[in-house]
C-alpha cells in the first residue's frame, strides 16, 4: 500500500463503504493512479484467503492468484492502452494502436463473469479505471449489468471526471470522494519518495502526485520535455521557437499545461502568487506589462483548441499555434 497519508486516511472510509452496501461503489478524485491503488489494496485484502493475521497475507491461493493476474474472482475493464501501462497481458492486433478508450466490446465479453457464480465462494468483483474513458455505448452496455447485476457480483468505478459519467450509473452508485491534499502534503510525500525537484514534478503533473513520481520514475523524458515548455511559454523572446519533440507529450498535455501556465500569468498580474508553477514566478516578471484582457481572450482561445485535442489535427501545427498565442500578447 502506498505510504501517501491521505489515501491511508481513505484505507477505512472505502472498507466501511463496501461492507455497508451492495451497491456499484464509485472512488474519485484528482489523483486516479492513487485511488486505483487504493482499490486495489482493499480488494487484495478481501480476496486473501488466510483466516487470521495481516490482509493481504501473499501465501495463500487467492493471493497467489490475484498477484498472478489470473483470480477467478476478479476482472478488470480498462482501456488497452492502460492496462498495457499496469503490465497486464493484453492480446493487441498486429498494427493497430492499443484503445485508449474502454470498448464495448470489453463489456460484452466480461457478459459470462457476469453471470457466474463465484468460484472461491466469495463476491466477484469489477474494476472499472478509469471510467472517465467510457464512451456513451459502453457505459449504456454496462449500465444494463449495473441495474440488474448477479447475486454477489460487486462493482468499483474508478477515476476522476464524474462528470464524464451517465447521470444513470452515477445514480446507481455510492460515492467516496477524495479530496485534493495539500500540496505541501504531496510534495512532502514525493521527496520521501527521492524525487528530485519535487515541485516542478508535481506542477507538471496537473498537481497529482502518483503521476509525479510516475513520471519522475520512468518517464524523465517526458518530465523534461513539459518542463522546457513551461520555460518556453514564459519566455517572451523564444515564443518563435518551441522545444524539439513536444510532440511526444501529447496535444491535451500541451494545452492543459499552457492554460494553468495563463491562470499562473493573471495571478501574477494581479500581485497574487502563482499556484500550478510557483518555480517560474521569477521569469514571469514581464506578465505585469500585458493587459488582463489579453490573457483572458488567450485562455479562452486556448479552452476551444483543448475541446478539439483528441481530433486528427496536425500536433506540430497546433503546436505552432499555441506558440503564435504567447506570441502575440508582447506584440
Amino acid at each position: 500500500m502506498s505510504t501517501a497519508s491521505w489515501l491511508l486516511r481513505a484505507q477505512a472510509q472505502l472498507g466501511s463503504l463496501m461492507q455497508a452496501t451492495t451497491a456499484p461503489i464509485l472512488v474519485h478524485g484528482h489523483q486516479p493512479k492513487g485511488l486505483y491503488e487504493l482499490v486495489g489494496q482493499h480488494l487484495a485484502e478481501l480476496l486473501c484467503e488466510t483466516p487470521a493475521g495481516n490482509k493481504p497475507c501473499l501465501q495463500c491461493p487467492g493471493c497467489h492468484m490475484r498477484v498472478a493476474g489470473n483470480h477467478p474472482d476478479l476482472r478488470y475493464l480498462m482501456p488497452q492502452a492502460v492496462a498495457l501501462e499496469l503490465g497486464f497481458n493484453v492480446e493487441v492486433k498486429t498494427g493497430v494502436k492499443p484503445s485508449q478508450e474502454i470498448r464495448i466490446d470489453d463489456v460484452r465479453d466480461l457478459q459470462n463473469y457476469f453471470n457466474t457464480a463465484s468460484s472461491r465462494g466469495a463476491s466477484r468483483y469489477v474494476v472499472v479505471y478509469p471510467f472517465d474513458n467510457m464512451n456513451a455505448n459502453t457505459a449504456n452496455a454496462l449500465l444494463k449489468t449495473l441495474e440488474e447485476p448477479a447475486n454477489g457480483l460487486r462493482f468499483v468505478l474508478v477515476g476522476s471526471r464524474v462528470d464524464k459519467l451517465l447521470p444513470t450509473i452515477r445514480s446507481r452508485c455510492q460515492e467516496l470522494t477524495m479530496p485534493m491534499p495539500a500540496i505541501s502534503e504531496c510534495l512532502a510525500w514525493l521527496e520521501t519518495q527521492g524525487v528530485q525537484q519535487p515541485d516542478v514534478a508535481l506542477g507538471v503533473a496537473m498537481n497529482d502526485p502518483f503521476e509525479a513520481l510516475s513520471l519522475a520514475q520512468t518517464a524523465a523524458d517526458q518530465l523534461d520535455l513539459r518542463k522546457k515548455f513551461l520555460e518556453w511559454l514564459a519566455n517572451p523572446d523564444q515564443h518563435a521557437n518551441p522545444p524539439a519533440g513536444l510532440e511526444k507529450v501529447g496535444l491535451p498535455t500541451v494545452l492543459e499545461l499552457a492554460m494553468r501556465l495563463c491562470s499562473d500569468c493573471v495571478a501574477q498580474a494581479h500581485g497574487l502568487k502563482a499556484i500550478n508553477f510557483p518555480w517560474l514566478s521569477p521569469k514571469l516578471m514581464w506578465v505585469k506589462s500585458i493587459g488582463i484582457e489579453r490573457f483572458s481572450q488567450l485562455y479562452q482561445n486556448l479552452q476551444k483548441e483543448f475541446r478539439l485535442a483528441n481530433h486528427p489535427i496536425n500536433p506540430r501545427l497546433a503546436l505552432e499555434y499555441v506558440g503564435q498565442q504567447w506570441q502575440n500578447l508582447t506584440k
